[in-house]
């Protein structure tokens, strides 16, 4: 019962170190407009809009149009400006500055409760 509740406060202990590493990898795949870095994020189908483009995808389909997109726009950088933790049954949500050659453009990522990202709207 002793290891038990030590393997309990170790894994709640590490959880903030899983986010935290998470977070990095989402915001080093957006620094470089790395669509398939950022895929390894997404849940099983994710919501996507960006310019010209609002539909539901499966995961790969929407590495695939992002790809096209951060390409297109040549980035240049991204800096996270707000994230939330989840409250009262919502989920959890980021907010940040895509730098691109064409402009900056607002981008919000929507996570559901395993921390995947379920939704992706980037405008200008």
């Amino acid at each position: 019962m002793r290891i038990a509740h030590r393997c309990f406060f170790l894994l709640l202990a590490l959880l903030p170190v899983i986010a935290t590493a998470q977070q990095s990898g989402l915001d080093a795949a957006l620094q470089k407009g790395d669509a398939t870095d950022l895929g390894i994020y997404f849940s099983k189908s994710i919501d996507v809009t960006i310019p010209g483009v609002e539909d539901t995808y499966t995961a790969d389909k929407a590495v695939s149009v992002l790809s096209e997109f951060f390409t297109a726009q040549g980035v240049k950088g991204y800096k996270q400006v707000h994230l939330s933790a989840p409250q009262q049954g919502r989920s959890k949500y980021s907010i940040g500055d895509l730098y691109t050659s064409q402009g900056t453009y607002r981008l919000t990522l929507y996570f559901d409760t395993e921390q995947k990202i379920t939704e992706i709207r980037i405008a200008k």
